[in-house]
């Protein structure tokens, strides 16, 4: 928005003009320019004889500005029009009166007065219940909002559903005191009427729309304004007002067509109506559709992908941003924000889309703008619009603390559970159950990646509120109300039971991953490569994750099969996916698939082991083309450590030179990893590549004699040591045992490089490690476990015995 320029008096000449009484001068005119102007009105209660009433101490509201005040015992009342709105203005204004509701003007709708001074409104009040508000211009107001409102249930890029227009006309029923059933049989009266006399193809559309006819609604209303324009080149004299109606008229076609999931020609639709309307003739309703064609632009920039998608969220923002420069947020509050709203919802949107470092700028202004929507946007005066924003908001939060490390990431994530939390406060499933079902999707991935990044205790209770969070969407006749927030739903809680899994050992993880598969596999009953390629090839290569962590703890030969049905699902997902035009997907694709080559070449071993480990570091190295340190550092820690269990794999089937490489290449990896995991803010992955290092720097003391090898295998004890402070017996007991295991293997390398009785200490250290391991697989009766770390406890033992003490060196 334009400011006017500021004129900065330097404090000098300011001071001269105090002290000689100027300033008063340069100060009257202003002062005299500032009178109050006051919108004047009379609030009449109309009782069942037609007769009105002043209605005394009926409370009056300027929508968008606040400040409410009381009528007088005449009813009548005055309060203060803000300078910047002006003559011919449309203004709402809100009455609240004991037992009675709004009737006329419709909405409460007026225009600010030419002269406020001299015109005095007036508003009537009808008792809550009567059978008045049922009147045509009633229903026709009530299904027209029912169409406004109704693209509030199309979901982003999904195929078309039945819409719940009841929950409209039970919320319009409760706002004039009716009951829900008798409003409905007044509409389907209404329908019944107009169709009967086909008279009118504007209340024909409006018909249409509440029998759910989308097709036929859009067809009514571009008929509608058809004959409109017609009329307006007929006749001159009324062409603004029939510029307006008819504009209003395709942008009921258009929300038809966005309903129906047509979304082009409901893009075509507000396009239309854009010619017919400008701005400095009705602000408001040209706000509305250019945040309309904002909603259609985003939608088909969600459905298409590459130059298309980026082309059309372009005009999206564009188009936000337009409003933004034309209206002043102090004269149009509400469509400022609904502009402001959508602004940071495409931007959202667009920061997914995009290469990592154009991306994250776009996701802090979608936060931004949210945040400014909400300032002019109360719970108290609009709940309904208050808590979308608020969801929104969540979504912006979560993504962008998701992609921030450390404290400041965890604080995001903190905010975006509070707005979800916030918004559910108002969206409820017994009144909106497709919205309150996203929400809590929304919640729940937000507790999850809060979970994800807390250890402990605190983090499995996080976790297990995702569930929860997760299960409420899932429970009852769910699939059928809201299929595709069912799938969502089905998706997040796969997603977390993996998420419970990497803290899970034995039975219980095996137990979650099955559950994952199955939660997996049932959202592909919902997503289909025809109808939603994109969200099909995300659960595919989900699934893909789940099935390969599946393999790892099955028998040998259902193991492999896994692993086979693993890598087509990765392959399946890198279909859709391209570096082009789904970069972030793409690379994740890339990673999955990385990871199942991993797993099979151990399995397979020998020469086809080392090609699916070459095709795993090039899947790896391919993910890192678009994960980056600065813009993504979990994502690219986490490759960057399963390249380090890549290089270690390989290092086991090689010797020499070749494997010296191998071990110094993992050493690296799991350094830079750690760069991003600590300790503080991912306790798990900082222990899972502490343990990783600590084995390549074992591996390299093996190999390295003398001092260098003791000093590289001392640096691997200290590693493993630094682990046991997270994996601990009691909560993780069969990862605290592999951890005793490498340090018991590290120690008596230690001891066996350390000549005479200077080796005996590291050597009793080696052999109190293995006793702790052997105690816990015999205590868990893990036999095979038990019968490994006996053997390698009695090399200790036996390697121990061959060694003088130091009492006994000293002595000799």
């Amino acid at each position: 928005m334009n400011h006017m320029p500021e004129i900065d008096l330097p404090g000098r000449l300011w001071r001269l003009l105090m002290a000689t009484g100027l300033i008063l001068g340069l100060l009257a005119p202003a002062a005299a320019a500032a009178e109050p102007r006051l919108l004047r009105g009379q609030v009449l209660k109309v009782g069942n004889n037609g007769e009105p009433q002043p209605a005394a101490g009926a409370q009056v509201v300027l929508q968008g500005f606040g400040n409410p005040v009381r009528t007088g015992a005449d009813g009548v009342f005055q309060l203060f029009l803000p300078a910047a709105l002006l003559p011919g203005d449309a203004i709402t204004l809100q009455v609240t009166a004991k037992g009675h509701r709004l009737w006329t003007p419709l909405d409460g709708r007026v225009l600010v007065p030419q002269d406020p001074r001299k015109q005095v409104l007036e508003l009537k009040l009808l008792p809550a219940g009567s059978r008045l508000f049922l009147s045509d211009e009633g229903i026709e107001g009530l299904i027209r909002e029912a169409a406004e409102r109704a693209k509030e249930q199309v979901s982003a890029g999904g195929p078309p559903q039945e819409l719940e227009l009841g929950r409209y006309i039970a919320e319009w029923a409760r706002r004039y005191g009716l009951g829900a059933q008798q409003v409905k049989s007044e509409v389907d009266r209404w329908v019944a009427e107009v169709e009967r006399k086909q008279d009118d193809e504007r209340k024909l559309a409006l018909a249409a729309f509440a029998r759910g006819d989308y097709p036929a609604a859009a067809k009514h209303a571009e008929a509608s304004a058809e004959r409109k324009l017609r009329k307006l080149e007929q006749l001159e004299q009324q062409q603004q007002t029939l510029r307006e109606e008819a504009a209003r008229d395709l942008s009921l076609q258009g929300d038809a067509h966005f309903s129906g999931y047509a979304f082009e020609q409901a893009l075509e639709a507000y396009e239309q109506a854009l010619r017919y309307v400008r701005a400095e003739d009705s602000p408001a309703l040209w706000a509305r559709l250019q945040v309309d064609r904002a909603r259609a632009h985003r939608e088909l920039g969600q459905l298409v992908a590459g130059v298309a998608s980026h082309e059309h969220l372009r005009e999206a923002e564009a188009a936000c941003r337009q409003v933004l420069r034309v209206l002043e947020p102090e004269r149009w509050p509400e469509p400022w924000a609904r502009a402001q709203s959508q602004l940071g919802t495409v931007l959202f949107v667009r920061s997914a889309r995009m290469e990592v470092p154009a991306g994250v700028p776009l996701l802090t202004e979608a936060v931004e703008a949210h945040q400014r929507a909400l300032e002019l946007i109360t719970r108290e005066q609009q709940p309904q619009q208050w808590a979308e924003l608020q969801a929104n908001l969540g979504n912006a939060l979560m993504e962008q603390g998701r992609r921030m490390e450390g404290t400041p990431g965890v604080r995001r994530l903190e905010e975006a559970v509070g707005a979800s939390r916030r918004a559910l406060q108002v969206l409820t499933r017994e009144a909106q159950p497709r919205v309150w079902a996203r929400v809590q999707n929304n919640l729940a991935m937000a507790l999850a990646e809060q979970g994800r990044r807390t250890g402990g205790p605190a983090g499995d209770k996080l976790l297990k509120e995702t569930v929860e969070a997760q299960r409420r969407v899932l429970r009852g006749e769910s699939r059928g109300q809201f299929p595709q927030e069912w799938a969502n739903a089905q998706f997040g809680l796969a997603l977390v039971l993996m998420m419970q899994w990497e803290r899970a050992d034995g039975q219980r993880g095996q137990r979650l991953l099955e559950e994952a598969v199955d939660a997996f596999r049932a959202t592909l009953e919902v997503y289909t490569l025809q109808a939603q390629p994109q969200r099909w090839a995300q659960v595919q290569t989900s699934l893909g994750s789940a099935l390969t962590s599946l393999a790892e703890g099955s028998p040998e030969e259902v193991g492999r099969l896994l692993l086979e049905d693993a890598e087509e699902s990765h392959r399946r997902a890198l279909r859709v996916f391209s570096r082009e035009q789904l970069p972030l997907e793409w690379a994740l694709a890339q990673v999955n698939l990385a990871n199942v080559l991993v797993m099979r070449g151990t399995r397979e071993g020998g020469r086809e082991a080392d090609v699916l480990w070459e095709g795993a570091e090039e899947a790896y190295r391919k993910a890192l083309e678009v994960y980056s340190r600065e813009h993504l550092p979990q994502e690219w820690a986490q490759v960057h450590y399963n390249l380090g269990e890549t290089r270690m794999n390989q290092a086991e089937h090689q010797q020499g030179e070749r494997r010296r490489r191998l071990l110094e290449d993992a050493r690296e990896a799991y350094g830079k990893a750690l760069e991003v995991y600590t300790r503080e803010s991912f306790p798990q992955e900082w222990a899972a590549a502490q343990i990783g290092l600590g084995s390549a720097l074992a591996g390299q003391g093996k190999q390295v004699p003398g001092g260098e090898g003791r000093r590289l295998l001392e640096d691997a004890v200290e590693a493993y040591q630094s682990v046991l402070a997270v994996y601990v017996r009691e909560s993780q007991p069969e990862y605290w045992a592999l951890v005793q295991c490498n340090l018991g293997d590290a120690l008596r390398e230690l001891g066996r490089l350390t000549e005479g009785a200077a080796g005996q200490p590291f050597l009793m250290a080696s052999a109190e490690a293995w006793r702790q391991a052997l105690k816990l697989y015999a205590d868990e009766k893990l036999s095979e476990q038990q019968a490994l770390a006996q053997q390698e406890l009695d090399a200790t033992l036996k390697l121990q015995a061959e060694r003088p003490t130091l009492i006994g060196s000293l002595l000799e």
